[in-house]
């Protein structure tokens, strides 16, 4: 190469890269948090002992929904806790707890002997959550009527509607089932899932709402 085209000592040589060759460099405290990092895991099942817990049988016993042990069971054995709630009287919700699932499995039965506020299913949700010391957060609720899962929903509680009336609707309701048994019976994992998906699904919205 000729002296011409050689720089002179101490003469930076300009280069000229392609366009696009830099990229603006992102750290992980720029980037957004996953919607879902946040989202509190499920501690707590609470049955609404009215509605979501028995069948009446042809001779007007009660008995347990189908699929209804296996779910309070395999929620113990995935250290869950299973919470009960009920607008009838204590001793009533009781027997019943102890007819349908036995002794030792459920943490605790709230009942309207428990609340004297007028709105009262509200109120059940609201102290099962206090007495086992946790957040609606970490709680679903499982009801057998829309006008339960609407209470539980006052709450703050996702709730799962559990009823065999195809007509049933609650719009706000993490899932509509029409028992605990079937093709797919709902477990511990299930539970799980239908938490979390209803708190991103809360979380999107609040985010959307807030642009």
């Amino acid at each position: 190469m000729g002296d011409a085209h050689r720089p002179t000592p101490g003469q930076a040589k300009s280069v000229t890269m392609p366009a696009g060759t830099f990229r603006r460099r992102t750290f992980w405290w720029d980037r957004a948090r996953p919607v879902d990092a946040d989202i509190a895991p499920l501690r707590a099942v609470i049955f609404d002992a009215d509605d979501a817990l028995a069948d009446e049988r042809c001779d007007g016993d009660l008995a347990p929904r189908g699929g209804l042990i296996d779910l309070v069971m395999n929620l113990f054995v995935a250290g869950i806790w299973v919470g009960v709630v009920s607008t009838r009287e204590r001793a009533w919700a009781q027997t019943l707890v102890r007819q349908l699932i036995g002794e030792g499995l459920v943490e605790t039965i709230v009942t309207a002997d428990d609340v004297e506020r007028p709105d009262g299913d509200v109120e059940l949700y609201r102290l099962a959550l206090w007495e086992l010391g946790i957040t609606p957060q970490d709680a679903l609720a499982v009801e057998g009527s829309a006008r339960g899962a609407r209470a539980a929903a006052a709450a703050g509680l996702p709730a799962l509607l559990v009823t065999p009336c195809a007509a049933a609707e609650f719009t706000g309701a993490a899932a509509v089932r029409s028992g605990y048994d079937g093709a797919t019976p709902l477990l511990a994992a299930g539970c799980q899932e239908l938490h979390r998906r209803w708190w991103i699904a809360r979380e999107r919205s609040r985010l959307v709402a807030g642009r």
